[in-house]
């Protein structure tokens, strides 16, 4: 009798510390899934202020151009012609085109849907599905990276990054054939690099673009400026606090980049991390991926 209660005993103490660990596990890939959420809002931010940035830089120049226009005497028109549009809110972007930006969302895609399917399969045999919309956009994703429509960045290969996307793809259509989180993750952590490691050139990529234009807006600036110091004196330095402001917002600040890109690379130092654990519970690197990614989600969505 004592036997049969000992053993009853065991088995009771054993079936709680299971779900203890369960429970530990759901936390940790909760909060894994949501700071790489928001984490990917940052990125998006990211790409959204390189658009308005080009925009804002087109139209300086649009307006430089038309106030240094030269009147023609004989004709009694303004040489060369420039239609300034004071209500236009897009432009034709260059530096980060329609089809780039699709790419680059839809590898963010790739990463917080890997991210939703880490968490789901804490949630047991009960529900390991995730809904029809993210099993079709990992579909989508999965078709664009067998048909290599995934270009890389200058110093990846597109064939290692297209393997790298059909591959995370695969994981996230088929997660359920995962045992846990910790086998998941080990078996992710190459390919999350190499998609992390092309998000962040291309983010070096875009500030460096649009740094590479500013010398000549600058010159611009500056023409205009000595313009109005000439004809108004001191009455000009309102003049020159404008001109730097409106010279700042169209680039992307280096130190805001190095900020995003460590916040990627918390990505995949908080998988490595998911890879070494069992049972979930605090993990340092997740707990810096979601400060890292509160920072960069609240610096690049706040208006300029």
């Amino acid at each position: 009798m004592k036997a049969l209660l000992v053993l009853s005993l065991l088995c009771v103490t054993a079936v709680l510390s299971a779900c203890a660990g369960l429970t530990q596990m759901q936390n940790t890939a909760a909060k894994f899934d949501q700071a790489v959420h928001s984490a990917s809002s940052a990125e998006l931010g990211l790409l959204n202020q390189v658009r308005a940035a080009e925009c804002i830089r087109d139209f300086y120049v649009t307006a430089f151009n038309f106030a240094t226009a030269t009147l023609d005497r004989t004709t009694n028109k303004y040489e060369p012609t420039v239609a300034l549009d004071l209500t236009a809110t897009t432009c034709v972007h260059k530096e980060l085109t329609d089809k780039e930006l699709k790419i680059r969302q839809d590898l963010l895609s790739a990463i917080t849907l890997y991210a939703d399917a880490i968490q789901t399969l804490t949630n047991g045999t009960s529900d390991t599905s995730l809904n029809s919309s993210a099993t079709t956009l990992a579909g989508n994703i999965k078709s664009l990276a067998k048909q290599e429509k995934f270009p890389a960045a200058v110093g990846i290969g597109a064939a290692a990054l297209n393997t790298a996307v059909v591959t995370l793809a695969t994981m996230i259509l088929d997660h359920a054939n995962y045992q846990d989180v910790k086998a998941a993750a080990v078996a992710m952590q190459g390919p999350l690099s190499e998609i992390v490691c092309d998000l962040k050139l291309e983010n070096k990529g875009d500030a460096a673009g649009l740094i590479s234009k500013e010398d000549g807006l600058s010159d611009d600036f500056n023409s205009a400026l000595r313009s109005a110091r000439d004809q108004f004196g001191p009455e000009s330095f309102l003049d020159v606090v404008f001109a730097r402001r409106a010279l700042q917002s169209t680039v992307i600040a280096v130190p805001n980049i190095v900020r995003l890109n460590k916040m990627l690379d918390g990505i995949v130092s908080a998988n490595a991390a998911l890879a070494r654990s069992t049972n979930g519970g605090a993990i340092p690197e997740i707990s810096d991926l979601v400060s890292r990614a509160k920072r960069a989600s609240a610096l690049f969505n706040a208006s300029k």
